[in-house]
């Protein structure tokens, strides 16, 4: 069986301040000749060990391939696609729900509810509700804290944007683009976004792996506040895809909306992260760029303070957070017990092969 931690692997969803944010949709490339699979069925039905199983027959084939992971459980497969988008499968339950677009035609729905036993179910459906509502409430008490964080970290970010040199900071930026992206293409180049982080029950899990195997070079942005980091890798991404270079943005799961972190260009093996307390590279980057030398040092000193104490506060903040993923997995393992003595798991393996016949 091929080794699934030498591809490369990301979130595409995340408990962040305003719920709970997917990018699942980024995963639909409909085509003549492309497939998707949406996976439905309770927890521990076996929808992660399909999708480990489909990983590992994609990779047999030499298709070129990506894994996302679950942020409440890191060891959970949520999706495989292929790189060119035609091969996708995903579980598509909550808190990531998936509907077919093209039912029949580009999806394939794979309900594994007639693998179980609904009898033994309803024998503990107090206690299944009530596991499943006390998860739910913990993953919202976990976004209150993220989003508490999120406040304090924009304000570190905002103290630090005041003493940025900004113009610095961008031709930086560009004068490396310039080195390492060559002649412009007439074509605009294409985005993928992706997440290389998320706060999970094991804390801020940084995917430190995958740039390791993307990249064969790294331009490493060493930023605690977030201030540098944020032009830098905004002038990465426009010249990138005025280059016409595709590209894959890794958002701040904390700011999805707004924060790029990271930029991949697979083409070139070339890369450009943000790292920090929160983000430790595998890889020994090419070059480290030190936010210090962005920053005007009179202002910065009157502001470090208060950068450092709301930088401590937010980290406590997704201290608690953590805290709570952690429980909710808990409520998660158990209800996963439920619906293990309920299934016929060899229906699913029936479903499995069929899926993979098709493919």
């Amino acid at each position: 069986m091929p080794d699934l931690t030498k591809i490369p692997s990301w979130f595409l969803g995340a408990n962040a301040p305003k719920g709970y944010y997917s990018k699942f949709d980024q995963l639909f490339f409909a085509s003549p000749e492309g497939k998707c699979f949406l996976l439905k069925g309770g927890p521990g039905t076996g929808k992660s060990t399909m999708l480990k199983k489909i990983a590992s027959v994609l990779e047999e084939k030499d298709l070129s391939t990506e894994l996302i992971f679950c942020s409440a459980d890191t060891d959970s497969l949520d999706a495989v696609i292929t790189s060119d988008g035609k091969i996708v499968a995903l579980d598509a339950t909550l808190p990531h729900a998936v509907e077919p677009k093209y039912p029949g035609i580009y999806e394939t729905l794979v309900s594994l509810s007639d693998c179980w036993n609904e009898e033994i179910l309803r024998e503990h459906a107090k206690e299944i509700a009530a596991l499943f509502d006390g998860n739910r409430k913990l993953h919202e008490e976990a976004r209150r804290y993220i989003s508490a964080a999120a406040s304090l970290l924009d304000e570190a970010a905002r103290l630090g944007m005041d003493s940025v040199h900004k113009e610095k900071a961008e031709k930086a930026a560009i004068r490396i683009c310039a080195k390492e992206f060559g002649k412009k293409n007439q074509r605009r180049g294409c985005e993928k976004q992706r997440f290389l982080s998320a706060v999970t029950d094991k804390g801020v899990f940084f995917m430190n792996r995958t740039p390791s195997l993307l990249c064969k070079k790294i331009y490493a942005v060493e930023d605690e506040a977030g201030a540098v980091s944020r032009i830098f890798m905004n002038a990465v991404k426009k010249s990138a895809l005025e280059h016409g270079l595709d590209i894959i943005t890794c958002k701040c799961p904390i700011f999805p909306n707004e924060k790029t972190e990271h930029v991949f260009v697979p083409s070139l093996k070339l890369g450009f992260v943000t790292i920090n307390k929160r983000h430790n590279l595998e890889i020994v980057p090419e070059r480290i760029i030190h936010a210090s030398r962005f920053y005007d040092p009179k202002k910065y000193s009157h502001r470090k303070t208060k950068i450092r104490f709301s930088l401590r506060s937010a980290a406590k903040l997704i201290e608690e957070a953590v805290a709570c993923m952690k429980e909710a997995k808990s409520l998660h393992d158990e209800l996963e017990t439920f619906y293990i003595k309920a299934m016929d798991f060899s229906l699913v393996e029936e479903k499995t092969a069929k899926i993979l016949d098709l493919i």
